[in-house]
C-alpha cells in the first residue's frame, strides 16, 4: 500500500516542478494591447512617351509618337476591412 502512495506523490511531485518550471518561461506582465499589423497598398502608374524618329513608311508631319500607360491597381480602390479582436 505504502509504494503507491509513494508513487502517486512522486508522479504528483514530478508533474509540479515540469508545471513551475514551465511557469517560469512565461511574461511576468501580461501584454495589454497586442499589436496592431498596418497593411500599406502602394499603387504605381507608369507613363511611356515613345518618339520614332526616321522611321520607314508613311511620313507625318510631327512625327509618330505611341503612348501607352499602365497601372499597377484599381485607382480608387475600396478600403480595406477592419477587424476587431473579440
Amino acid at each position: 500500500m505504502t509504494d503507491r502512495v509513494t508513487v502517486l506523490l512522486s508522479g504528483l511531485c514530478a508533474f509540479l516542478l515540469v508545471l513551475a518550471v514551465l511557469a517560469t518561461q512565461l511574461p511576468a506582465t501580461p501584454a495589454t494591447h497586442p499589436r496592431r499589423v498596418l497593411l500599406v497598398r502602394r499603387v504605381y502608374r507608369t507613363t511611356v512617351v515613345e518618339t520614332v524618329v526616321n522611321a520607314p513608311g508613311p511620313t507625318v508631319s510631327s512625327g509618330p509618337v505611341t503612348q501607352s500607360v499602365s497601372s499597377s491597381g484599381a485607382a480608387a480602390a475600396p478600403p480595406a476591412p477592419t477587424t476587431r479582436a473579440s
